[in-house]
């Protein structure tokens, strides 16, 4: 059996295995992002300074483009390795803002993970501390005219009003030139986020799965990146299939599939050390005829870092091929 063939087993049987234990979509906790496989560390903490590089990352996502006060996503990323004697580490920082309707929820978070060499690659455990605050606009809350409408209800806010809470995750994360995985929760503290007396809402514990792989096609100038990822609460659950194509390391186009909600469809362009992608959702819920699809922007720098003195340990990262 050849390499290639052995790759695509490997990734076919994780799909496979993954859609027939976790059931068919529910729903979903976290925003959605589309070109997921470039924003590691928003999942999995651990995936922080796993390999030899510097990522900065930031990615725009507008979902359901034409709906009032539909969900808007921003998410920046910062994270490299460092190393300690022999002691490989990594360290990262993120924040992602969230405008759904008249609530904005902004998470901030530090990532720290620890990694060995293993298989040639490296294996990583990440923490992730941070702080989660939401926000209400009750000054927006639209009231008809008419008698059966008290714009003084005690139950109503008539202002601004905000909350936070201390929220924390833990992850596992495997990444060699050809391969990677991952495992992580998110919400571990299960927080509640007052806003002041009128509600609270409760950060609810995420679970999730990721595993991709890069197969060369011979003769060619075609690298295949197949990877999925899996989000549950074990309550709800979604399933994210992406595959995409790069040509001659530089250009690259692909398609997310996301059962029940949308196909996205993406291409992008590595420029020096510098990756630029668009995607498009195409909608297939009810919710897909009131609106124009979403769009999503991103941009990652990357940096070799050169900690490997001894070149045979080294190897380069799947993210900046």
């Amino acid at each position: 059996m050849s390499r290639v063939h052995l790759y695509i087993y490997i990734v076919l049987a994780v799909l496979v295995c993954t859609q027939c234990r976790l059931g068919r979509l529910m729903a979903q906790n976290d925003p959605q992002i589309g070109m997921y496989w470039a924003v590691p560390t928003l999942y999995n903490p651990a995936s922080a300074g796993t390999d030899s590089a510097l990522h900065i990352t930031a990615l725009d996502r507008m979902q359901w483009v034409g709906v009032k006060n539909a969900p808007r996503t921003f998410f920046a990323s910062l994270d490299l390795p460092f190393k300690v004697r022999q002691s490989r580490h990594g360290v990262g920082v993120s924040v992602m803002n969230d405008q759904a309707g008249l609530f904005n929820t902004t998470q901030l978070g530090a990532q720290y993970s620890h990694s060995f060499a293993l298989w040639g690659g490296r294996l990583a455990l990440g923490l992730q501390a941070g702080m989660v605050n939401q926000a209400f606009r009750g000054g927006d809350i639209y009231m008809p005219d008419g008698d059966a409408w008290d714009r003084q209800d005690d139950g109503l806010p008539t202002g601004d009003i905000s909350g936070m809470t201390f929220d924390c995750g833990f992850g596992a994360y495997y990444e060699c030139p050809w391969f990677y995985a991952g495992l992580s929760a998110q919400h571990l503290t299960g927080g509640a986020i007052d806003l002041d007396e009128y509600a609270y809402t409760e950060l609810t514990r995420t679970y999730f799965f990721n595993v991709g792989c890069n197969i060369p096609i011979k003769r060619s100038l075609l690298l295949v990146q197949p990877s999925i990822l899996v989000k549950t609460t074990f309550q709800a659950l979604q399933t994210d299939y992406n595959l995409r194509v790069l040509y001659d390391r530089k250009f690259w186009g692909g398609i997310t599939f996301r059962p029940g909600d949308a196909v996205v469809l993406m291409v992008g362009a590595n420029v020096g050390n510098i990756v630029l992608g668009y995607g498009y959702d195409i909608g297939i819920s009810p919710l897909a005829k009131a609106s124009n699809g979403s769009h999503e922007l991103m941009v990652t720098y990357s940096m070799k870092l050169d900690l490997d003195k001894k070149k045979q340990h080294a190897h380069k990262s799947i993210r900046i091929l």
